[in-house]
């Protein structure tokens, strides 16, 4: 079975978590593919990290890595429905999710930045105060002691998984102003930044990090430093994770293995996350 049919049948998958009932899929991939394919899907947030790994997964095993987006959670349904082997998880699972055949492992932690233009002088927020602005509570840098200007809030679309994060996190379930800007792309969104004085926006540290010209706010007075973040006292860090359901092929266990080792490690650094061993 080729390449091309097993991503499309990998994307086919993802998409059916978001569009129908569980009890309602199709299983897409035969029986034959699974000795020759492992199959990844979920967080967009960690495609590329996935590609990276599957790429030294393919070298020292000589098995076929076929890696997809999606999002966490259409990962997550994947999974269970047993579609894919493993699912990538830009999030903890949800009270509701765990189940005793899921099983997580921590491979990366990265953080959710809460960024201004240069000229913006407030260097530091209070998490309410964050929520406040991003919800269009406060809506004028005046009231946090910068000029008497209209706050543009920038975000990236609903899907991507750093709204998500956002939305559950950051803002506590509340919703993001209406009058929110949104840019597809965490690039386009950081234009966004630099071009416009008043504008705040949330992105992902992944990518190799914020460029210099970004100001990233201190939240609580806490900095958004790797050691802040390791440690959790960073309050918008997150934890990536790859999920397996049930009793997981050998092929899948080794792929986390080796994400897991000293090898692995090495390819999260350079794919600008945050190592966790």
């Amino acid at each position: 079975m080729n390449r091309r049919y097993l991503a499309g049948g990998l994307a086919a998958a993802l998409a059916g978590a978001a569009a129908y009932p569980i009890w309602q899929w199709v299983q897409i991939r035969r029986a034959p593919a699974r000795q020759n394919a492992l199959l990844i899907g979920g967080a967009s947030a960690m495609y590329e990290l996935n590609v990276a790994l599957g790429k030294e997964f393919e070298k020292q095993y000589g098995v076929q890595v076929i890696v997809e987006g999606g999002g966490s959670l259409q990962g997550l349904l994947a999974a269970k429905r047993r579609a894919i082997d493993i699912a990538a998880m830009a999030r903890d699972l949800q009270s509701t999710e765990a189940d005793p055949q899921t099983h997580n492992h921590l491979i990366a932690r990265d953080a959710i930045a809460i960024v201004v233009n240069t000229q913006c002088p407030v260097k530091q927020l209070r998490q309410q105060v964050v929520r406040d602005v991003l919800t269009g509570k406060i809506d004028n840098w005046k009231t946090l002691g910068g000029p008497d200007s209209p706050i543009e809030v920038v975000t990236r679309p609903r899907e991507s998984s750093t709204s998500r994060y956002v939305s559950e996190v950051v803002l506590a379930g509340d919703d993001l102003s209406l009058k929110a800007q949104v840019r597809k792309s965490r690039d386009e969104l950081l234009a966004f930044i630099r071009q416009t004085p008043n504008a705040i926006g949330c992105v992902a540290t992944d990518d190799g990090g914020l460029p210099s010209d970004i100001v990233s706010l201190e939240i609580d007075n806490i900095p958004m430093l790797r050691e802040t973040v390791l440690s959790g006292r960073y309050p918008y860090a997150r934890s990536l994770y790859l999920l397996t359901f049930g009793l997981a092929r050998p092929q899948a266990l080794d792929f986390i293995a080796l994400a897991e080792s000293p090898a692995g490690q090495a390819i999260v650094d350079r794919a600008g996350f945050i190592p966790v061993r």
